[in-house]
């Protein structure tokens, strides 16, 4: 038992900026960005230690209280500044035909066809057309078009 007081006591400043810069380290290899957080508290604490005479109990107190107001610091700052996209839709792919018209490639017949678009084919749903008429998407579900057909 005495080991492991004595080394706490002996917790310094260099012990939290190694500590610091091994969070900053697995902050490379984890997804996201959590750890620099914590990286970041441990720093600060090891500045404090440096310079202050601060025993390892107020040491450990300060990292904690360092570390949550870090987070919640972060959690704030980072949600109100949510990066918007140039493609909003690049992961919807139906999406990104809505308003746009297509030749009907199958005919829908009892509200069920099929439109081409590229070289591929895909389901359609809407008032019946003819094959070879042209439809205009006006939603998706799925991976189904919503169609109309367009009025000549």
């Amino acid at each position: 038992m005495d080991d492991v007081s004595s080394i706490f006591a002996n917790l310094g400043a260099w012990n939290w900026l190694i500590l610091a810069g091994l969070f900053f380290v697995l902050e490379l290899f984890a997804p996201g960005i959590f750890l620099v957080w914590f990286g970041i508290a441990a720093a600060i604490v090891g500045a404090v230690a440096l310079i202050l005479d601060v025993s390892w109990q107020w040491q450990f107190m300060l990292f904690a209280a360092l570390s949550l107001v870090a987070v919640f610091a972060a959690r704030k700052f980072l949600r109100s500044n949510d990066a918007q996209s140039d493609r909003p839709l690049l992961n919807q792919r139906a999406q990104q035909h809505v308003g746009k018209s297509y030749m009907v490639a199958d005919a829908i017949e009892n509200g069920r066809g099929k439109v081409k678009i590229g070289d591929t084919l895909w389901r359609a749903e809407g008032p019946d057309a003819a094959q070879g008429a042209h439809v205009k998407v006006t939603g998706a579900d799925g991976t189904t078009l919503m169609v109309e057909p367009i009025k000549a």
